[in-house]
């Protein structure tokens, strides 16, 4: 018993001597909010992928659009005034193929004179006047207005039903007549088909939902109120390349990101859709850089919620920190902390900001008492001290980032799938790499750059 209140004095006593040191010395004086990091610049993000469509949907939606009378339609201007009416009527489906960089439409035409005293039909008949087999060839384009854009040229035919008349029972071609007729009106034809192309298809319709999806902000960190504000600028795209099944353009969005620590979702500003521009040369690797600026009030705000009522007990409870806030000064943060019990005063504690590539935090690691504090401070004190209050100070301002950031494809898949874009595309975020850049210390806040590399592809379900 006397031995246990032996130790109780002891403590006791070493306590007050502590106490008396610590009253000893001036209080710390605070370090200047001076000596910052150059800013660092805003820097473009870049979410890059490859739009596919299926030359089956792109056939579908030609024929579907593609009036079958293509020269000649009704009893127009165009008949009135030809000796020979006639129209030009598709018998059957357009064919689609990509075939050296270019598309190959291929269709079934009927050449129909029409009967006296009635109109043109508007179809294939059973005996047309002649009827072949022709293709055309066409590059294909993606316009600034997102069009999808052809310059149909006429590549060749093949007599199914050859033109000619019975006189005298005797059967008399007109294959050169005929000829001579459709080359005639050959650009009318490839006119037709240009014009089905640009303006039935168009990529606008498709593109704004997923333009509009990616102004959304995403929320990164649910326990510090941290989202990501991806503000979109220009979208550029490459040349169309192809194969047996499938036509593919790749497409690059531009944009600026920052982050911002707030309780609720922030209202986004929203920028319309911009015309397309064009790139000889689309990289396929998505490079998206989130420049987060982190003001101090917002720090010195979630430390505050991180006191309120249960301030920090140390070393066994001879030690409170009432309170605690933030500000920039030589290139470190500065952490000015309120104490009573052991310390009865203001300390000041400076560290530096990095990003933990291991753990993907936002931390502030080997925080230390600034060189005013450690001379105010008597030694004793200050190492009793030293070692608790740092260790609970660095816990604090550790922002878990890592997996959240390793979330962040499936929140984006997720946004898109439930967005309009999603029912009409496919979006499939294929890898995704989180490298750390650049922190600068601000007069008002913290700038962070944090690069991250992902390979995206999209897939057009329904034109």
């Amino acid at each position: 018993m006397k031995s246990r209140q032996s130790t109780y004095l002891l403590i006791y006593g070493l306590t007050l001597l502590l106490l008396t040191q610590c009253q000893q010395k001036e209080a710390p004086s605070a370090p200047k909010a001076e000596g910052f990091d150059p800013p660092i610049p805003a820097t473009l993000s870049y979410l890059s992928s490859k739009i596919t469509i299926r030359l089956s949907d792109l056939q579908a939606k030609i024929n579907e659009e593609l009036d079958p009378v293509l020269v000649g339609k009704g009893a127009g201007k165009e008949q009135k005034n030809s000796l020979f009416p006639f129209s030009v009527v598709r018998s059957g489906p357009v064919r689609i193929q990509y075939i050296d960089k270019q598309v190959k439409f291929s269709a079934p035409l009927q050449v129909q004179l029409p009967k006296i005293g009635s109109s043109t039909k508007a179809g294939p008949v059973k005996n047309p006047f002649c009827a072949i087999d022709v293709n055309f060839m066409s590059p294909l384009t993606i316009t600034q207005t997102w069009r999808l854009a052809s310059k149909v040229k006429f590549a060749g035919y093949e007599w199914t039903v050859k033109p000619k008349i019975r006189l005298l029972g005797i059967n008399i071609s007109l294959e050169k007549f005929a000829q001579q007729l459709l080359e005639k009106h050959q650009s009318a034809i490839e006119t037709a088909i240009d014009s089905a192309v640009y303006n039935e298809l168009r990529l606008d319709q498709i593109v704004k939902p997923i333009w509009g999806d990616i102004q959304k902000p995403l929320l990164l960190s649910k326990q510090y109120g941290l989202w990501l504000l991806p503000k979109p600028i220009s979208v550029a795209a490459s040349s169309i390349s192809g194969d047996d099944s499938t036509i593919t353009t790749p497409v690059r969005i531009a944009f600026n990101t920052q982050t911002q620590l707030n309780p609720t979702k922030p209202e986004p500003t929203l920028t319309a859709l911009p015309p397309l521009q064009k790139r000889d040369q689309i990289p396929q690797k998505s490079d998206l850089r989130l420049l987060s600026y982190v003001p101090y009030e917002d720090i010195n705000r979630i430390l505050a919620k991180l006191l309120i009522g249960k301030n920090k007990k140390l070393l066994a409870g001879s030690l409170t920190v009432k309170s605690a806030s933030v500000y920039g000064a030589q290139r470190s943060l500065i952490i000015k902390t309120e104490l009573s019990g052991l310390v009865n005063q203001t300390v000041y504690l400076q560290g530096r900001p990095r990003f933990d590539t291991q753990t993907r935090t936002l931390r502030v690691d080997n925080v230390d008492f600034t060189t005013g504090t450690k001379n105010a401070l008597s030694k004793v004190s200050g190492d009793m001290v030293h070692g608790a209050l740092c260790s609970l100070l660095e816990r604090m301002l550790t922002i878990p980032l890592g997996e959240d950031i390793a979330e962040l494809p499936k929140k984006i898949d997720q946004a898109f799938e439930k967005s309009k874009g999603g029912k009409k595309t496919d979006l499939n975020i294929e890898s995704f790499k989180f490298l750390p850049q650049k922190i600068a210390i601000r007069p008002d806040g913290i700038q962070a750059l944090i690069k991250v590399e992902s390979t995206v592809s999209m897939k057009i379900q329904q034109l």
